[in-house]
């Protein structure tokens, strides 16, 4: 996203501010207002939509989160990598020790009696027969104590490959240490940028008027796609009659309306908008569930909704959930009631996170107020 280096600058004053004297978080507070400032004069200025701004914002913001991720994971696997090879040279490590304790006293003994001590013994036989044994015992002997040196220099070799592993892990995971702690923070970068770019937006007048026009017509792309969405075939979405669930469907997500159906009043501007759903105020990463049995018509990004689920109930009727952080089905799925859509987000939301809820009938709007269940 190409945007002003005052947006960039935010995350480095919020932290000039963390732990500092009353004066210098003035201080802070100031450069930071300030900063909003020319951001505000930034986006007054930018060419193009600021719904495009934000979506690259949201883009930006999610592929670093998405890079931390993997990253923190890879760092995981790295850290179980080097706790195996740790474990395997330390086993290794027990086997040569008792190995050595066995083979060294007996190898020593051998050195000190030499090829004359096993002659001796052989000599000394008093007959054929126990001349053949003395030689068969010798020979075990002999055999024993290879096997157990083999053994020694298997255990030595499984000891220094281990070691090898060992430092070769290490030294992955201080770079993935090191990688770690970028990726997280230039999510952190990025998140306060966003962060910046929305409060411009919510707080000059002209921005907020000019993305206010922007939903409008996006409100009417997405009246448009609805209506362009093919009519279901009978049989094609399994339902028990949309309409007579009217005041019986289940919340979509666990949490208060917020902003209601209808005319909307901004307090701080005393402009007027039209709200055709309503807002569902809900953590981030909450289950967002179908409140209807239907078919999956829409499942991606749709701009000024972020990530957008459309379900087809058949009949005409449609539900809509917006900005969700994930989604949990694809175009073409058949849904039951109560099963998950995605989770609660804030992609493309001026709001932060909540949750975006839409009953559409024949492509248009109605109160889902009057759908949903007490």
């Amino acid at each position: 996203m190409t945007v002003s280096p005052v947006l960039l600058a935010t995350a480095l004053i919020s932290l000039m501010a963390a732990g500092a004297d009353p004066r210098a978080r003035l201080e802070a507070l100031k450069a930071q207002k300030a900063a909003e400032e020319r951001a505000v004069q930034f986006l007054s200025q930018r060419e193009g939509s600021l719904l495009d701004a934000l979506a690259e914002a949201d883009a930006s913001l999610v592929d670093a989160e998405k890079k931390a991720r993997a990253t923190e994971l890879e760092h995981g696997a790295a850290a179980g990598r080097l706790e195996e090879a740790r474990q395997a040279e330390g086993a290794a490590q027990v086997r040569l020790e008792a190995l050595r304790s066995e083979l060294v006293p007996r190898l020593a003994a051998r050195a000190r009696a030499g090829r004359i001590g096993d002659l001796a013994i052989l000599v000394s036989a008093p007959s054929l027969d126990e001349l053949v044994k003395r030689r068969y015992l010798l020979a075990r002997i002999q055999s024993h104590d290879l096997a157990m040196l083999a053994a020694a220099r298997t255990a030595a070799g499984e000891q220094e490959r281990a070691r090898r592993v060992r430092q070769s892990e290490a030294r992955r995971l201080a770079a993935l240490d090191a990688r770690a702690q970028a990726d997280r923070a230039s999510a952190i970068a990025l998140r306060e940028e966003r962060v910046t770019l929305l409060g411009a937006i919510r707080d000059a007048r002209a921005l907020h008027e000019r993305t206010a026009v922007e939903l409008a017509g996006q409100e009417e792309k997405l009246a448009e796609f609805i209506s362009a969405l093919p009519p279901s075939r009978a049989g094609s979405v399994r339902h028990s009659g949309f309409a007579a669930l009217r005041g019986k469907l289940p919340h979509p997500a666990d949490g208060p309306t917020e902003v209601g159906f209808g005319k909307v009043v901004n307090p701080r501007f005393n402009t007027v908008t039209v709200q055709k759903g309503i807002d569902v105020r809900a953590p981030l990463g909450a289950a967002v569930r179908a409140v209807a049995p239907g078919r999956v018509v829409h499942a991606g990004w749709f701009k000024g909704y972020g990530n957008l689920v459309i379900v087809d109930h058949g009949d005409g009727y449609h539900t809509l959930v917006a900005h969700l952080q994930s989604m949990s089905t694809a175009m073409g799925e058949e849904v039951e009631a109560g099963a998950p859509l995605g989770t609660v987000g804030e992609t493309a939301s001026l709001k932060g996170p909540y949750l975006y809820f839409e009953i559409r009938e024949h492509g248009r709007s109605v109160d889902p107020g009057q759908w949903l269940a007490p």
